[in-house]
């Protein structure tokens, strides 16, 4: 309802928080509440109210019903998990994000609790070649600590990573800007019978949508979200690696940046960036490493520390009633 309606997330997701409410009982409530509900807290815009009445009068036999049936269908024969902001218990990797992140996932693959033992390498679709050889040779020292890797499974730099890191049997996630049946990259496509035996690829657009703009945005923001701190290996200033910089700084995570072999390349453009303001630096012969792991352990830390603090409280207001 919330990709078809295209409308408040926040509102919807806690009207629908109730495992009980389904869609025909919309009609029997208040109509003047869910207006005041719905649009509380919102700059309100004409088409709004319509969006609430198409809502009221959700039609069973409608072509967007129809569509969400046939993918619900298809997602259950294929082995292909849908998780909600409402899912109860999701893995930890999951619990503390931004509800409106995960309104709606699609997984094909496993996710794991130790999956929050998490880092992201992102970078240029047009790598170096020693870029390429270090991302590897970094993917790989972080799977044999047990680091689960992140990132937007595009061309160049992240598929980079997830070779080297599955090298050494580590962990991955791979986060579509596609829907998760339409996998983009296309080349990419033989990669992934491979991610779901030891992770998983997500997206959070329909099954068969294709990329645009907004999506390789709504990508970045997750795997800067998910991942305890981000790596970045290379871009121009055109580079979308731009973006998860930014919504890694957002989140207040960790961010990283690998020495280029050479500054004047036009590549050095986002780590220059990342360096002018204050990113912590991977050296060029990765001699820190070491380093760069306490910094993403010590945010695992913390991280962990909040989900069971809110576990806790959640227990004692549960025995407090």
């Amino acid at each position: 309802m919330l990709r078809t309606q295209k409308f408040s997330k926040t509102g919807l997701i806690d009207l629908f928080k109730n495992p009980d409410m389904e869609i025909v009982q919309f009609k029997d409530l208040n109509r003047e509440r869910i207006n005041h509900f719905l649009l509380k807290g919102k700059q309100v815009k004409f088409d709004d109210y319509q969006k609430i009445e198409n809502i009221f009068n959700f039609n069973y036999s409608d072509e967007n019903y129809k569509k969400i049936e046939n993918m619900i269908e298809f997602c259950d024969k294929n082995y292909i998990l849908i998780l909600t902001a409402n899912t109860k218990n999701p893995p930890l990797i999951f619990q503390k994000i931004k509800r409106n992140l995960i309104d709606l996932l699609f997984i094909k693959g496993n996710i794991q609790n130790q999956d929050l033992k998490s880092y992201s390498i992102c970078g240029t679709r047009n790598p170096t070649k020693d870029a390429v050889i270090k991302t590897r040779e970094i993917a790989r020292f972080f799977a044999e600590r047990g680091f689960t890797l992140i990132n937007g499974y595009a061309k160049g730099i992240d598929i980079q990573a997830f070779i080297g890191s599955s090298e050494k049997k580590g962990r991955y996630i791979g986060i579509l800007a596609s829907g998760i049946e339409n996998i983009y990259p296309p080349e990419n496509i033989k990669y992934v019978s491979k991610v779901i035996k030891n992770g998983a690829i997500i997206s959070q657009r329909l099954i068969w949508d294709r990329v645009n703009r907004i999506s390789l945005q709504m990508r970045n923001r997750f795997s800067a979200e998910l991942s305890n701190g981000s790596i970045f290996i290379e871009g121009n200033f055109k580079s979308g690696t731009k973006w998860q910089y930014k919504f890694a700084k957002e989140a207040k995570k960790p961010v990283f940046y690998l020495e280029p072999k050479d500054w004047n390349h036009e590549n050095s453009h986002i780590p220059k960036m990342i360096k002018d303001q204050g990113g912590v630096e991977i050296k060029n012969d990765l001699s820190n490493l070491e380093e760069i792991e306490i910094i993403l352990m010590e945010e695992y830390e913390k991280r962990m520390k909040r989900i069971n603090d809110s576990k806790i409280w959640k227990t004692y207001i549960s025995v407090s009633l």
